[in-house]
Parts: structure tokens; C-alpha cells; sequence
């Protein structure tokens, strides 16, 4: 069933478009590894899915109550807290309730004897009881160390690669209905990625993620969604199939492009001729090959922004 889906969606933030007339449906489950250059849209498309962005043109829908999070490669200047307050904050009220209890948990092992401490952890204690707070404690704690992140760091002071390693746990804690990720492998060493991978495999949201990983593609990937010159296309497939259909494609459009510079070669041939013969030349066919002209260099300039970019596409 589709919880997402995008009907002739547009947008290009008043110049031309970058995204330009999407069609797409986002399954319950779909695990979808978006695919192309820098610059084509695969952030905006994300913004576009959490409502971020509205298009400029066309209609996104979503099913009810649908919960969405994601997590950039941007990391926010002003974190701060604790690792545990900023994962629990992924709770909600839940997870204010356990920073609050871990808190005053450690005030107290400062100070024994403190009725007013003693009285508030009572209080927290059970409306944690009441809201199943222990089982959302020991899964947050969980998450903290197979993430090696110390709960009770403070995340001002951890270097940028700890602090994604904070926001990503409390993107996962939240478990919600769409998890977008971007880049959510840059920073960790490989057991973090490897737990990572396992996690998102027997994740049962639905995953929409942008990484130059090949392995971690490889292992999570079941959808690809590539975006080039505007368009979307989908391929229902693992990244290895969609490498395989790639080259098909690839090598249909070789052919295609080759008869193409042949017919223009032809053209360029038959308005060089005689005097006489440019006199007599029709006008349509003049313009023909002029519009024949732009589309060969449109072409040799996409080819160039491709070779320039093959790194951040591998």
C-alpha cells in the first residue's frame, strides 16, 4: 500500500526546474536507495517527503498520522545535553521522563540524603511504570552502546563524527513510519556500520537513504530510485540488478546517440553545400538541425558534468 505518493510534483525554487514533473509511489516497507549526481535533487526530494519543501507544482500525499524522520549530513551547532537526553528526546514525553529520571538518578548519587531528590525520582519512577518507560529505558540504552556513544557525555563537547553518531540513535529511537538517511555511514568505523546494517535490514519502516556505500546499498537496498535531468525513474529491484538494467539502457542509448550524431553529420554535410543549394534549403530543415545542434551540446555537457562527478557516484 502506498504511504506516500507524488503526483506530477515540480520544483526548482523559481528558476528551472530541478525536479520536474514526479510521479512516484513510496511503498510500507520499501527500503530505497536514492541514486545520481551531486546537484540533481536527491536532498530536495527528501525535503519534499518531509514537508520541508512544498512543490511548485503538483500534490504529495501521505497516509494519516504518517510519522517521518530524518537525519542530514548537516550537524547542528547548537547541540547540546547529555548522549542520553538528545537519544531519549526521541521518545517524546516518554523519553523527557527518563532524562529527567537519569538526572536526578545522578544528583542523587551526589547527595544521598536529599528528600526533595528522593521524593521527584519516586515520582518519576512511576509515571515510567504507568507509561512503560523501563522498556523504552533499556532500549535507548541499547541503541547508546552498540552505537559506542557514552550516555552521559556531554555532546558539546564530542568531535562532529560522535555527534552524527547522537543524532542517528535518536533518529532510530524514534522508530518511525519513513526513516530518511543521508549518508548515514559517514564518521562510524565498520562495527558501528555493520550493527547499522543489520538494524535497517529487520527494520520494518519504511527506509529512503542517499549513500556512496556500495557494500551498504548492496545490503539494504530492495528499491533504487534514480534521479537525472529532472526525472525519476524507479527500479524495482536490488542495487545489483539496477547495475545490470543500467548497462542494457546504457548501451540502447549508445546506439541511439550514434545514429543521432550520423543524421547530424548528414545535416551539417547539406548545409555546407553550394550556393545554390543553401538558396533552395528548406527553412524547417534548417531549423531542425539548428534544435539538432543544441541537443548534441546539452549532451556533451551532461557527459562532462558526469565525468566530472564518476567519484560521487561510486
Amino acid at each position: 500500500m502506498a504511504i506516500i505518493g507524488m503526483q506530477d510534483v515540480s520544483v526548482g525554487f523559481g528558476g528551472r526546474p530541478l525536479l520536474e514533473h514526479i510521479n512516484l509511489q513510496i511503498e510500507a516497507g520499501d527500503r530505497i536507495c536514492l541514486l545520481g549526481r551531486n546537484g540533481v535533487g536527491k536532498s530536495t526530494l527528501m525535503k519534499l517527503i518531509t514537508g520541508e519543501v512544498l512543490p511548485e507544482e503538483g500534490k504529495i500525499s501521505r497516509a494519516p498520522q504518517l510519522t517521518v524522520t530524518c537525519l542530514t549530513q548537516d550537524v547542528p551547532d547548537d547541540l547540546s545535553g547529555t548522549v542520553f537526553e538528545l537519544v531519549s528526546d526521541g521518545l517524546g514525553q516518554c523519553g523527557k521522563l527518563l532524562a529527567q529520571y537519569h538526572f536526578v538518578s545522578h544528583q542523587l548519587a551526589l547527595d544521598h540524603d536529599n528528600k526533595s531528590l528522593l521524593t521527584k525520582l519516586d515520582n518519576l519512577q512511576h509515571s515510567l511504570d504507568t507509561e512503560n518507560g523501563w522498556q523504552m529505558d533499556r532500549y535507548v540504552e541499547n541503541i547508546i552502546e552498540h552505537m559506542e556513544l557514552d550516555a552521559d557525555a556531554e555532546a558539546a563537547s564530542l568531535s562532529a563524527g560522535m555527534k552524527r553518531r547522537v543524532l542517528l540513535a535518536q533518529a532510530i529511537v524514534r522508530k518511525p513510519d519513513v526513516l530518511l538517511l543521508d549518508e548515514p555511514t559517514n564518521h562510524l568505523d565498520i562495527e558501528a556500520v555493520t550493527w547499522i546494517e543489520d538494524f535497517l535490514t529487520s527494520y520494518k519502516g519504511t527506509l529512503i537513504f542517499v549513500s556512496h556505500d556500495r557494500v551498504f546499498v548492496k545490503k539494504l537496498a530492495t528499491r533504487i530510485i534514480e534521479l537525472d535531468r529532472g526525472r525519476a525513474v524507479s527500479y524495482f529491484c536490488n542495487y545489483e540488478t539496477f547495475l545490470v538494467r543500467k548497462d542494457i539502457a546504457n548501451e540502447a542509448q549508445a546506439v541511439e546517440d550514434s545514429l543521432f550524431d550520423k543524421k547530424l553529420s548528414q545535416e551539417e554535410v547539406w548545409i555546407r553545400k553550394g550556393i545554390k543549394a543553401r538558396r533552395t534549403r528548406n527553412e524547417g530543415r534548417v531549423r531542425a538541425l539548428k534544435k539538432m545542434r543544441n541537443e548534441r551540446s546539452r549532451r556533451s555537457e551532461e557527459i562532462g558534468n558526469v565525468r566530472m562527478q564518476m567519484q560521487d557516484v561510486q
